[in-house]
């Protein structure tokens, strides 16, 4: 299905945004999900590394305060100094004894209420509440050190137990001896407040990182993309002019490797399909004259039979006009039953149908696809009216003959039977008998005679010589050979014609043939004591001779009068063998000549042409 211009133009675009969006897309998604993972994953493992890296940087500082504390309590040092020792450490610092009882405790300055506020310093109506605050933290960091002293008390000496993964902060724990007795756990703690706030400084470095490097990215990517797509674009607008019916259209490789391949491979395609669709028009052209150029009707018809093909031989056979719609046609009701029919069964069917004056033969065959699947019928027409008549003419030539052939025979037979039974004795009536059988035997002979004329001219098997004729000469000697026999019958020739020189260009035999089967015809078959009028008139470049005489004829007998065999007379009891006039207008033909008949008030008149020059 080819696709209109504006669903044509609005795809291109899709396909333009869709691979340029999409390949940023990708992109920033990649970038998108990197971020998520580094964040998730230093969540998750940077901490516990952060934390470990703490840890490790305040274990020395919780030897010397171990150190000092054992001093403390040992009486080396002052409680002032070793009270300003650890109030210099940015970790909390909490020492329980070995009842768990808090020996000292110092918390580091603390964001309370939005402002670090040291420990022990108030400021006007909120030194309340940051005292209690204060206090809060402290009581939650020595109640966490109670819970972990056993596990910290059981390191051996100056070995710090860690723990950086508790909700306070990162824990260092180291215990506190003198010589060989424990006093108690020492305790330093960075409260998770500080971590939280490296890692979000991290985090938010981290996303400015990718933010500026996906930004930075992005403009190579969409040039990049742009100089991947711009090609394709091309290879797209030839391509849809190949669906519009252009195919001159070829793009010029560019790009990167694949695409120039993919260009030149399109270049090799359309060249193919070029040649390809140029080949099958000419197919389809030639097809299409042959089928519109055959004498037959041909009707092509679906599974439902609707027609899907049809040339306009077979609507003019069907007696309709060319271009008219041949399902409106009166009789393609049954051209339409004998395709159903072969549809519906797969079997090929030949019938006989009547169009008007002609007869068609319908020849019907199935279309078949693959397992012998019916998938429409195609219909042959054929106008047999000429073939039919020819063999009705056959039969009517074989019948004529035969009813000819069979007369003078059996008229022979029977006398020839009489005189051998001896049936005859008197030498008077024998010699009757004998002219019976003569007589017959020229009849006979006559007719074979005259078979053997009709079939070499209609063969085209005889040669004739074309002369210069004088016609009046000729006029006259037919009319003085058939006058004894038209006196006889009552009738009188007259040659309407002034004596003069006439001539013409023709073979004077034949042209005294057809004089005489003229002649003798009217004198045979005219009325009596009628007058047979020989004459020509001046018809330009050619004589019209006739040949007139009063005769009464039927109106249906006039066209058939050239017919082989035909007589008015049914019965064929009359003289003749019916083929005079069919040899003369053969004759006519083969000299490029005509012959025709007149009837009109009881006068029949025959008058054929001759040519005056040689052409």
């Amino acid at each position: 299905m080819r696709m209109t211009n504006g669903n044509t133009k609005k795809n291109n675009k899709s396909l333009r945004v869709g691979l340029l969006a999409s390949m940023l897309i990708i992109f920033i998604l990649a970038s998108v999900v990197s971020i998520l993972l580094t964040i998730v994953l230093f969540s998750v493992m940077g901490r516990a590394v952060y934390g470990n890296t703490l840890a490790n940087g305040m274990r020395p500082q919780a030897r010397m305060l171990a150190e000092t504390t054992a001093n403390l309590m040992r009486g080396n040092i002052s409680a002032e100094n070793f009270q300003l020792m650890i109030k210099t450490s940015e970790t909390a610092v909490i020492v329980l004894d070995t009842e768990k009882n808090p020996f000292a405790c110092m918390i580091p300055p603390r964001d309370i209420g939005g402002r670090i506020v040291p420990d022990g310093i108030a400021t006007r109506s909120t030194d309340r509440d940051m005292r209690t605050r204060n206090n809060d933290f402290a009581n939650a960091y020595i109640k966490h050190c109670r819970e972990i002293y056993d596990a910290a008390s059981k390191s051996s000496a100056y070995s710090e137990f860690v723990e950086n993964n508790s909700s306070l902060g990162v824990v260092v724990a180291i215990r506190v001896v003198d010589g060989t007795e424990e006093k108690g756990v020492l305790f330093l703690i960075k409260p998770l407040h500080d971590i939280n706030e490296i890692a979000k400084s991290l985090q938010i470095v981290l996303l400015s990182a990718y933010g500026i490097v996906t930004v930075l990215t992005l403009i190579p990517i969409y040039f990049v993309s742009r100089w991947l797509i711009n090609p394709l674009k091309k290879l797209n607008k030839v391509a849809y002019s190949f669906s519009s019916g252009g195919y001159s259209g070829r793009v010029v490789p560019k790009g990167s490797m694949e695409i120039k391949e993919l260009g030149g491979t399109f270049n090799e395609l359309a060249d193919n399909l070029q040649r390809t669709i140029n080949d099958l028009t000419i197919e389809r052209n030639m097809l299409r004259a042959v089928f519109e150029g055959l004498s037959e009707g041909m009707v092509a018809f679906d599974t439902d039979c609707n027609i899907t093909k049809c040339n306009n031989a077979a609507i003019k056979l069907l007696n309709g006009k060319r271009n008219d719609d041949i399902d409106k046609l009166p009789i393609f009701g049954d051209v339409r039953s004998n395709a159903e029919k072969v549809i519906e069964t797969g079997v090929e069917s030949v019938a006989m149908i009547n169009a008007g004056e002609r007869m068609l033969r319908i020849s019907t065959a199935p279309i078949e696809k693959e397992k012998g699947k019916v998938v429409g019928a195609v219909m042959l027409l054929m106008d047999v009216t000429e073939a039919e008549r020819l063999e009705q003419t056959r039969r009517d030539y074989v019948a004529n003959v035969s009813h000819e052939l069979r007369t003078p025979l059996a008229s022979i037979r029977g006398i020839a039977d009489m005189l051998n039974d001896g049936l005859v004795n008197d030498e008077k009536d024998k010699l009757r008998y004998y002219g019976y059988i003569q007589k017959e035997s020229i009849r006979l002979s006559n007719l074979i005679n005259d078979l053997l004329e009709l079939s070499r001219l209609q063969s085209g098997g005889v040669a004739l010589k074309m002369r210069k004729v004088e016609l009046y000469e000729l006029f006259a000697d037919v009319a003085d050979r058939l006058n004894e026999s038209a006196t006889a019958n009552g009738n009188k020739i007259v040659v309407d014609l002034p004596e003069d020189k006439y001539y013409a260009y023709s073979n004077p035999d034949r042209v005294e043939q057809v004089l005489v089967t003229l002649m003798d015809n009217a004198v045979k078959h005219g009325d009596e004591n009628g007058i047979i009028r020989l004459g020509m008139d001046d018809g330009g470049d050619k004589w019209q001779i006739y040949v007139e005489n009063p005769a009464e004829v039927q109106r249906e007998d006039i066209e058939h009068l050239f017919e082989r065999f035909y007589k008015a007379d049914t019965a064929h009891t009359g003289e003749g063998t019916g083929l005079g006039l069919a040899i003369a207008q053969e004759v006519l033909h083969l000299m490029n000549e005509d012959i025709r008949v007149d009837y009109n008030d009881g006068m029949i008149r025959f008058t054929f042409t001759v040519a005056k020059k040689r052409v």
